[in-house]
């Protein structure tokens, strides 16, 4: 026993080393947002980014104005949830599951210990909050013009032949050609660094254009933040210090009557130029999330007013260069019950019936990714989404 402590401290000492060139090699090689990623994720029993993983974060608030509280149908929670289907929904961690029809709240269940006021994060959901912001933007004639090209604002192009050519539009559809190599798991690779990283504007400007723009659909988390560095400069531009944040509580938040103040997550501190993380990162309640689908369903109409130009929203929902994708929405127009929604990692979702007139809201920690749906990309879990929400209805 007496030579094998010798051993045991040999072996420990050894690993400790180990440990410390690996740490440093992490460190040095410009990596070092691995070990933020390894705290707010396996050091919290994830294995990935989570719908709870705010207080990781730097911090803005998108402050809501007073509430306009949604109007409850007198159908109201009458008809219970499909049991195979309530079911899914347990065993897949759901925080929310809320469905609106013809604007008034029809079901509405949370699961412990999320409740009515829990803000979870939109995670990609939140690429198409960015899209409408950009949107109004253009109304709003901070920026030139849905199309305007990307030098307008990221002279750091201008010497690219690629980059010159690529516009605001195409960022949003994925289809710009930016280079960029979207994955959720690896530790070490550029779409952990931008979650997880501390600068997030020079994370994607960093990156070049690997193809001419438009000829490719390509999803990309980079896209958008690009996109957001694009917005963020527009706005300074025209009202020196509004953050992407006040220009979200303006433009929607406050007018559409949401419930509860909304967070946006950093890439930094304020004080040190943080920036709202434009790909990802809104946290808000399952009620406010239905209202962006209820604003979409009406085609940018609001309380009588016109927040978003009707021609805007009918062209973001369009089919672009595949059949599942517009403008930072995803789609399916064949299904015997047509709909397009917003999407987020883990499966975040505001999906649109048009034809039933329904909003539907599913957040929560986890979601099927194996099994898809009659369009081979969609996740077969919307469809049930979509279907329950129609047999509610019906």
């Amino acid at each position: 026993m007496r030579t094998q402590v010798p051993k045991f401290r040999r072996l420990l000492a050894w690993l400790l080393m180990a440990f410390v060139v690996l740490a440093a090699a992490i460190q040095l090689s410009g990596h070092g947002y691995f070990w933020r990623a390894l705290s707010a994720t396996y050091l919290q029993g994830h294995t990935t980014a989570h719908i709870d993983d705010a207080d990781h974060f730097a911090q803005r608030t998108i402050a809501a104005g007073p509430a306009q509280p949604w109007a409850v149908d007198a159908r109201w929670n009458q008809k219970p949830l499909n049991p195979a289907l309530l079911a899914y929904l347990k065993q897949h961690g759901t925080a929310a599951f809320v469905v609106a029809h013809q604007g008034a709240l029809v079901h509405e269940q949370y699961f412990a210990p999320y409740d009515q006021s829990s803000r979870t994060n939109s995670f990609s959901m939140a690429k198409t909050i960015t899209t409408l912001q950009v949107g109004m933007a253009v109304q709003q004639g901070l920026i030139s013009s849905f199309d305007a090209p990307l030098t307008e604002q990221l002279p750091e192009y201008a010497s690219d032949s690629w980059g010159r050519q690529a516009t605001v539009a195409q960022l949003s559809a994925m289809k710009s050609g930016h280079d960029w190599t979207e994955n959720y798991y690896l530790p070490l690779n550029v779409t952990t660094e931008l979650y997880y990283g501390r600068d997030a504007q020079s994370r994607v400007l960093r990156q070049g254009f690997e193809r001419a723009p438009g000829s490719a659909y390509e999803y990309s988390s980079g896209s958008t933040q690009l996109l957001g560095v694009f917005l963020k400069r527009a706005l300074a531009a025209k009202e020196p210090g509004l953050t992407i944040s006040a220009h979200l509580s303006r433009s929607l938040w406050q007018p559409l009557g949401m419930q509860r103040d909304a967070i946006y997550t950093l890439d930094r501190p304020e004080a040190e130029g943080g920036m709202e993380r434009t790909y990802c990162c809104i946290f808000a309640t399952a009620r406010d999330y239905a209202k962006l689908g209820q604003l979409l369903l009406q085609d940018g109409q609001w309380q009588g007013k016109s927040l978003i130009d009707k021609s805007f929203i009918e062209r973001i929902r369009k089919p672009d260069l595949t059949h599942f994708y517009g403008h930072s929405l995803w789609m399916d127009w064949q299904y015997k019950h047509p709909f397009y929604f917003m999407q987020g990692h883990q499966g975040q979702y505001v999906i649109v019936v048009p034809s039933k007139q329904l909003v539907v809201v599913r957040v929560g920690q986890f979601r099927n990714k194996t099994d898809k749906g009659p369009n081979g990309v969609t996740a077969a879990e919307v469809y049930q989404f979509v279907d329950q929400a129609v047999a509610l209805v019906e």
